[in-house]
């Protein structure tokens, strides 16, 4: 391989830090890399590619073809034609009406998020790799921490996307969108764009292309400012996640469908709510919103009967205990 421009040196080294302070993959891992054929995840590509060597990784490509806009095949087309031509093993993963329609409740852009992984995952493992590695970046970032702001999130929404969660990977946290861009241009690597990010739907659309802009003006550096918030919120939420996980231990005693509502009425709020999320992550549940979550906190004082619903679960107080389910169709 031909020294690689300084553009994609920099953002490989960015790329570099940030999987080191993590401590993943090890050498000689198997690394599927998701490429829409966008900027973001070409540089995130090529910049694997640049790490790649030195550490043994094995990499492989994936490409997604939604069916949702015309010219989809054509991009995952390209990034196909490119990997092949990296000489890198690569699969094309289309999805059909019905995979988006087995999360329809999520909403259009959750539902296509939500099929997009259901596809990776699979295609990960039989190409031998144990990660998956997506090229969201600082922007993305803080476009998700406006996005939770706006949806009155707490401290956890704020955290943001991590680097590394279970075997997702997120090297270019820390590199600006500009940055791909950049690299791509002097490594000529010709990209795609995808025409639906330049509408004002979905919602992240209007804080990428209005919003994050307004706030640069107002206060010039205000990206890098709101992915340093989920940062330091990430921080707080890491440190609080063995104090959350006894507590749950505490208040289920073993049922991962029951809360004892004592317990998690004599709780301070602000750790009583993330009690509520956790447990109804561990029964297998959607976590509830903040609004749901107080619903769920007021039932430990509540008559018995009592019950409340969100997306995806429901809680009813029976006896002593919160029970935790799906809601009834």
């Amino acid at each position: 391989m031909t020294r690689a421009p300084a553009e994609l040196r920099r953002v490989a080294d960015r790329a570099a830090g940030a999987l080191a302070a993590a401590g993943v993959p090890a050498d000689g891992d198997g690394v599927a890399v998701a490429v829409s054929g966008g900027a973001d995840s070409l540089a995130l590509l090529h910049a694997l590619r640049v790490l790649a060597g030195p550490r043994g990784w094995r990499l492989a490509v994936l490409t997604v073809d939604h069916g949702l806009r015309p010219g989809s095949a054509a991009d995952a087309a390209f990034v196909a034609d490119h990997a092949k031509s990296l000489g890198l093993p690569v699969r094309l993963l289309t999805l059909g009406p019905g995979d988006l329609a087995a999360h329809r409740r999520a909403g259009p852009e959750a539902a296509a998020r939500a099929a997009r992984y259901g596809a990776l995952w699979p295609a990960a493992g039989d190409l031998g790799c144990r990660w998956l590695a997506t090229g969201h970046t600082l922007d993305d970032q803080a476009e998700t921490v406006l996005l939770q702001l706006l949806r009155g999130a707490g401290p956890d929404g704020l955290g943001g996307m991590a680097v590394h969660s279970g075997r997702l990977l997120r090297p270019l946290l820390g590199v600006r969108r500009a940055e791909t861009r950049a690299c791509c241009a002097a490594a000529a690597l010709p990209w795609r764009e995808d025409p639906t990010n330049a509408g004002d739907d979905p919602l992240r659309n209007r804080v990428r292309g209005r919003l994050l802009p307004l706030l640069e003006e107002l206060r010039p550096g205000a990206t890098r400012a709101l992915a340093r918030t989920a940062g330091l919120a990430a921080d707080e939420r890491a440190w609080l996640e063995p104090l959350v996980a006894a507590t749950v231990a505490a208040a289920t005693a073993g049922d991962t469908e029951a809360l004892d509502a004592a317990t998690l009425a004599s709780l301070p709020v602000a750790l009583g709510r993330r009690v509520v999320r956790e447990a109804a992550r561990r029964a297998g549940l959607a976590v509830p919103d903040a609004a749901a979550t107080d619903r769920v906190l007021a039932l430990a004082g509540a008559a018995a009967g009592a019950a409340t619903t969100w997306p995806g679960g429901s809680a009813t107080r029976a006896g002593t205990d919160l029970r935790l389910a799906p809601p009834a169709d």
